[in-house]
């Protein structure tokens, strides 16, 4: 894929959870640049720009997104050079592993003109302050919405056949891999396509789509599904293949889908089985006991009525820290010195291509 998609952060049940340890491993780098500076210092102008000298060479591209707010990025990830820019700050802070030889800091903030900004020092406090509390409620609504999601699951779950669950897993299994194995030991990276964000809930998945075979795993209960990926990704592994795990935003240690390169297959998990965009469907309402399972819709409809409130509540709270982060932003950027960071980036690009620009 020339261009990628994925989140290294998200909001969900457990408050913010970080897989940004999973972007890159330093023993594997060619280089990582860490990012630091306050908001509207240039770090993710820096790193788009990054991305699109380096995609007009030929390179291709990982965007990983920040899951406050989508459309910035919390890093660049260029593959077949093996070189990271990555936001080092809260609430993901990253400091260097392997200093100098692998990782360095890039620090924006030295083109920041602190007198300048320390007149509006009680306004930032003022507003940090706010922000934070503000995340505090939004997680508060998403840890909610995460028991009544179990409770759901909880109830699906007494109805799925466990023996047909498992002639399920290993037909997807048999038909997958055919006793083939890969020369080696099998990787695994852990990310997220999708998100709740300042814009709503957002989702990457189905750029896979069009340069992959896409299966689907069909169902509300998503501990089955979950079950499901585990069991293709565990066999993935122990025959040699790499594997991508893409995990639940609201339960991110619950995986949501898993994407295998070298077979070109991206295996999702889907509410409905209906669509022309699947190649292969494992339909998990199929071995759910449906007609007793009936007596339990009532209880299952109002818990989700009130999974959605609560969602609703989280998402409009992340999009009010978004308008404390423009507040911040504009007191840092009327302090800044982008000419400076211009002249740094053009150091930074020239190392790999030769040729210099501004952001």
């Amino acid at each position: 894929m020339k261009e990628k998609h994925v989140f290294a952060g998200n909001n969900t049940s457990e408050g913010f959870f970080s897989y940004f340890g999973y972007l890159l491993k330093p023993e594997e780098a060619e280089h990582i640049y860490i990012l630091k500076g306050g908001p509207g210092v240039g770090k993710n102008r820096f790193m788009k720009k990054f991305a699109e000298k380096m995609k007009e060479k030929g390179y291709s591209a990982e965007y990983i997104h920040c899951s406050s707010d989508n459309v910035s990025l919390d890093g660049i990830l260029i593959p077949e050079s093996k070189i990271l820019f990555v936001d080092g700050t809260a609430p993901h802070i990253i400091d260097p592993l392997i200093p100098g030889a692998v990782d360095e800091i890039i620090n924006l903030g030295t083109f920041l003109d602190g007198q300048r900004l320390k007149k509006h020092k009680a306004a930032i406090v003022q507003i940090n302050k706010a922000k934070s509390n503000i995340y505090k409620s939004a997680y508060r609504y998403l840890k909610a919405a995460g028991i009544i999601y179990d409770e759901v699951c909880s109830i699906y779950d007494s109805y799925v056949s466990g023996d047909k669950f498992n002639e399920m897993c290993e037909k997807a299994t048999v038909k997958l891999f055919n006793n083939t194995y890969c020369k080696k030991t099998g990787n695994v990276r852990k990310l997220f396509t999708e998100a709740f964000t300042a814009n709503g809930y957002i989702s990457h998945t189905e750029l896979f789509f069009e340069e992959n075979e896409v299966w689907a795993i069909a169902g509300k209960d998503t501990n089955y599904s979950s079950m499901f990926l585990d069991r293709i990704l565990n066999e993935a592994v122990k025959r040699g293949y790499d594997a991508e795990c893409y995990y639940r935003p609201l339960s991110p240690e619950k995986l949501q889908h898993i994407y295998l390169p070298e077979k070109k297959l991206i295996i999702i998990t889907a509410e409905h089985h209906m669509s022309e965009k699947y190649d292969e469907v494992f339909d998990i309402h199929s071995i759910i006991d449906s007609e007793n399972i009936k007596t339990q819709i009532s209880e299952i409809e109002k818990n989700l009525h009130l999974y959605d409130m609560l969602i609703k509540n989280a998402l409009e709270k992340l999009s009010e820290t978004k308008k404390m982060h423009d507040l911040l932003e504009a007191f840092y950027v009327n302090c800044m010195d982008f000419d400076g960071v211009n002249q740094y980036f053009e150091r930074i690009i020239n190392l790999y291509i030769g040729t210099g620009t501004h952001l």
